[in-house]
């Protein structure tokens, strides 16, 4: 009787929460292999590890530009109906991907031009999906739904790299991109048997979009709360967000691994990023959500900075777990904090400046590729390890002095 009064059985019990937990579950698997499977296909076409920090920053750096507007957007109109096309569109440039790989039409432009494309869709995607949770739960299980909703990452991060290797061998990178097509189709189904009702927004003003972008920006300076973390965000994204990028470049190049190499080493994360999230659905609303938030950021830097050593390879699929259960505890306490201390009418813009913290890898990729190929993939590791450490280190001080002078 108390296992059916827990809050992750209440908020499953809710028919809107559940299809939205399904849509962003098929959703976050394609986003998953749409990311993973274009690094590997530019590794196909290019040795170069620039390149692959400049597919990643195609992808990032609209959301960096242009989530903002995207903010407007969700705080202007029904933010339902939104994703529902942004989720359509991901399906067709996902699907035309496809053919052009099956057609040998593609390079490493083309798909430069794709990811181009699928950054501006997230930019008007994010801020409306990630607004939407705070309408379909209750605030004071505002925790445990958002860890409920970080945990489709872990579980597509372990769906994704079990069918990494076994598709793009049996049906090729086209497959792959054709199954990604799939899951946002089914995706958009499942959105439409959603109620857009839920959804009517709060600001229903007529006021302009650079009116709405200047309220936004006083109420984010009037919030220190939420300005310190993402700020912090935003320089870890640049830095410690932006490792991923060299996997890759990791698999082939230390490892002289293959696909299936890549896909066991993302397995391993995905299993531990999995368990991340179910600890903080159990015990979230029981731990310091500040304290833990700034620990796993420590944790998550150490482990770049192992990376980096001997040691580090050798135990590469143990020191990968470790920094895929720290940023997963990392990013979901943040939002958690964030979605906990905005008012509703100003989350949309609040949460699209709070994915800058998300596009800001659109510079640490480049940084990162670029370092990786001019010195080593190793001092890569270690430069961006020991300056997320500081950016944690020094944000801790500034977050905890601030929480102590409000709570005096």
């Amino acid at each position: 009787m108390k296992f059916k009064n827990q809050p992750f059985i209440l908020l499953f019990l809710s028919k809107e929460y559940r299809l939205f937990w399904i849509a962003a579950l098929f959703s976050n698997i394609g986003m998953w292999a749409l990311i993973y499977g274009r690094l590997w296909l530019m590794r196909t076409m290019t040795d170069s590890e620039t390149m692959l920090g400049i597919v990643s920053s195609a992808n990032y750096t609209p959301v960096l530009l242009l989530s903002i507007f995207g903010g407007v957007l969700a705080d202007k109109y029904n933010r339902l109906k939104i994703i529902r096309v942004t989720r359509l569109m991901f399906c067709v440039v996902t699907i035309l991907t496809a053919i052009l790989i099956f057609l040998k039409l593609m390079n490493p432009n083309v798909l430069i031009l794709l990811s181009i494309i699928t950054g501006i869709l997230l930019a008007i995607d994010i801020p409306s999906r990630s607004s939407m949770i705070a309408r379909l739960v209750d605030k004071k299980f505002l925790a445990v739904g958002i860890s409920m909703y970080s945990i489709i990452f872990g579980v597509s991060g372990i769906i994704g790299p079990s069918l990494f290797h076994p598709i793009v061998k049996v049906f090729g990178l086209d497959g792959l991109f054709l199954i990604i097509g799939i899951s946002y189709l089914l995706t958009y189904i499942t959105l439409k048997k959603m109620d857009p009702s839920v959804h009517l927004v709060a600001n229903n003003s007529n006021n302009s979009v650079l009116s709405d972008l200047i309220s936004g920006g006083k109420y984010l300076f009037r919030t220190p709360i939420i300005f310190i973390f993402i700020l912090i965000g935003f320089f870890f994204g640049i830095t410690a967000g932006s490792f991923d990028v060299l996997l890759p470049a990791v698999t082939t190049d230390l490892l002289n691994g293959t696909s299936e190499t890549y896909g066991n080493l993302l397995l391993f994360g995905g299993i531990s990023g999995l368990i991340s999230t179910s600890l903080l659905i159990l015990f979230g609303q029981k731990v310091n959500k500040y304290l833990l938030y700034f620990l796993f950021g420590m944790i998550l830097s150490i482990s770049l900075i192992l990376l980096s050593t001997n040691f580090g390879i050798v135990n590469i699929f143990i020191i990968f777990s470790i920094i895929s259960f720290s940023k997963v505890i990392f990013s979901t306490l943040s939002s958690t904090i964030i979605q906990s201390n905005v008012k509703e009418e100003f989350r949309g813009r609040i949460m699209s400046i709070n994915q800058l913290t998300w596009g800001s890898v659109s510079i640490g990729v480049i940084l990162v590729g670029y370092l990786a190929e001019t010195i080593s993939i190793s001092f890569s590791f270690r430069f961006i390890g020991i300056l997320s450490f500081l950016i944690i280190f020094f944000g801790g001080i500034l977050a905890f002095l601030f929480l102590f002078k409000r709570k005096r």
